[in-house]
């Protein structure tokens, strides 16, 4: 008999979805490299995307052992692609330091028991558009590039499904024979940074268009 998943008390989620986000996030500018970009291009879901996930930025809710990992961003939309988009919804989710999925399966998630559920979640974006998740850098599944796996949705907006990767591994063997998402944009491939604090962050800035 399976259970409806809930986070454990201390990683509740946050409607919107900031880490300490602080007044500067508030006041972002809109990043060059999002309009070199323009609209966010589209990939696969893939074979693991399981819905109605948790609600909460902290994804590593079993305490799956890597390196800790910060990704954050900011979600713009409007006619011009410029506009933060408030309450916008984020959804992540990623393997573990290994390659494996957590559940590796699809389907909704009330069909899987509480402890095949990691790495994986959603949250909504703040006044600015900003969102935030926590989680630990992702191995590599089969010859396949590390990637991050997303979808985005906001009101008066085309719902995006979509893939990220690392900048460090872009012209590699990997990239060069992963079959899947052969039409990466520059602004998909994300430039990650260790911390003193040994948390590698990186930026993923999303550009959605708009209905009609």
């Amino acid at each position: 008999m399976t259970k409806t998943p809930s986070p454990p008390p201390r990683r509740l989620f946050l409607e919107t979805a900031g880490l300490t986000l602080g007044a500067a996030a508030l006041a972002r500018a809109f990043p060059a490299a999002a309009a070199n970009c323009g609209v966010t291009g589209a990939a696969t879901e893939g074979p693991f995307y399981v819905a109605n996930a948790p609600r909460l930025v902290d994804i590593n809710i079993l305490g799956a052992p890597g390196i800790p990992m910060r990704i954050e961003g900011t979600v713009y939309g409007g006619p011009d692609g410029r506009r933060p988009l408030p309450g916008a919804v984020v959804e992540i989710w990623h393997c573990d330091h290994e390659g494996a999925y957590h559940p590796a399966g699809n389907g909704d998630i009330s069909a899987w028991p509480l402890e095949s559920i990691n790495l994986r979640g959603l949250a909504a974006t703040d006044k600015a558009g900003h969102f935030a998740f926590a989680s630990i850098v992702p191995g590599h599944y089969g010859v396949r590039r590390r990637h991050i796996h997303w979808k985005f949705a906001a009101p008066g907006h085309r719902p995006l499904t979509t893939q990220s990767y690392w900048e460090d591994e872009r012209g590699g063997a990997r990239a060069r024979f992963d079959l899947v998402d052969r039409e990466v944009e520059a602004c998909r491939w994300v430039k990650f940074q260790a911390g003193p604090d040994g948390v590698v962050s990186g930026r993923f800035d999303v550009v959605l268009a708009p209905l009609g």
